[in-house]
């Protein structure tokens, strides 16, 4: 898909300057030069031009740095690249874009006692004059590098982009197509990908990840205060959870398997569910709980003991188990499949 739309954005460069070179050589355009689907008019200055929305992709190499407040909310699209950042102990941004878009900052907001921003948008350098700049507010390049303080909050747009962060207090990213790896992140994460592979590891924080195709792999998670909330959800892949400390686990996939390694926690509360898939578990042998599980065209088993309240194991498509799992408590476990078996096993 990268290859594809750096072909398509090189043609579309190349045509563009065709047409403008025909215009002004003539101010009737020959016919055979034109697209063959009109592009919209792109307002700029208050002028209307026909030139189609154009990305300069194999540019040169910019850098750009400004000094910030250490709690900086930095906002970020990206069309195109690959994308990592680092937290530092600086009270600086630093951004370097290679082979591609001239970067700049836009400062929103500052902090009234100090003057530094804290709250900044990086954007395309409207003052460079040798590239054609995205029209909008994303930026394009084979690599795109981010410094920025450990206390950072990051809004991170993208459309094809590969992510890559550590080290930062808070991450929001959305993302078109292209793989999310977060780590080190100390104070929550929304993350959701369209395509591709969504990872999180040594984190803490209330935790949203969120997949369309693709798979969702977390572990060495922990809440940051009292009540945060772990969720993971995917339309078509597997999700695999391991450490995870939080008390509130809810985790579905529509297609594909559910796997959870940890604890269950006393007041915990834990939903897995998959519509088309299997759940497979590994608990501590002396795991305590209330344990639902409902299952379709499947199995239920569990090398646990565990004490059966209810039981409707009809020769119909849904199968139900209310049960105490170990001594019981107060922590609840359900568990949820459509078409797939649900399995139990003890932590080795």
């Amino acid at each position: 898909m990268r290859f594809t739309l750096r072909k398509f954005a090189i043609v579309s460069a190349a045509a563009a300057i065709t047409i403008m070179m025909a215009h002004a050589a003539s101010a009737q355009p020959d016919p055979r030069s034109k697209p063959a689907a009109p592009a919209p008019p792109v307002v700029v200055k208050g002028k209307t031009s026909a030139l189609p929305k154009m990305v300069f992709f194999g540019g040169g190499d910019s850098e750009r740095s400004i000094k910030v407040d250490p709690k900086i909310n930095i906002s970020l699209c990206v069309m195109q690249g690959n994308v990592k950042v680092n937290g530092w102990d600086r009270n600086e941004v630093r951004v370097f874009v290679s082979s591609g878009t001239t970067v700049g900052f836009r400062v929103q907001q500052k902090n009234q006692k100090t003057g530094d921003p804290v709250w900044i948008m990086v954007l395309p350098d409207s003052g460079e004059k040798n590239n054609f700049i995205p029209s909008g507010e994303c930026v394009s390049g084979d690599e795109i590098e981010i410094d920025a303080p450990v206390n950072a909050t990051l809004n991170l747009k993208g459309q094809e982009v590969s992510f890559v962060v550590d080290g930062i207090r808070r991450v929001g990213i959305k993302n078109a197509g292209g793989d999310i790896s977060l780590r080190n992140i100390s104070d929550g994460i929304n993350a959701t990908t369209y395509r591709g592979d969504l990872t999180v590891e040594q984190s803490s924080g209330a935790m949203n990840l969120e997949n369309t195709s693709g798979n969702i792999l977390a572990f060495d998670a922990s809440p940051s205060e009292i009540g945060d909330i772990f969720r993971a959800k995917t339309t078509s892949g597997s999700i695999s959870v391991q450490k995870i400390a939080h008390r509130q686990i809810e985790v579905n996939s529509i297609s594909g398997t559910v796997a959870y390694n940890g604890d269950i926690l006393n007041g915990g509360s834990y939903r897995f569910g998959t519509s088309n898939g299997s759940i497979k578990l590994w608990l501590p042998e002396t795991s305590s709980c209330m344990l639902t599980a409902s299952y379709g065209f499947g199995a239920f088993s569990s090398d646990i003991p565990y004490k059966l309240a209810t039981e409707n194991i009809t020769p119909g498509p849904v199968k139900n188990i209310a049960a105490t799992l170990g001594k019981g408590g107060d922590a609840s476990l359900r568990l949820t499949t459509n078409n797939g078996s649900i399995s139990i096993k003890k932590q080795q």
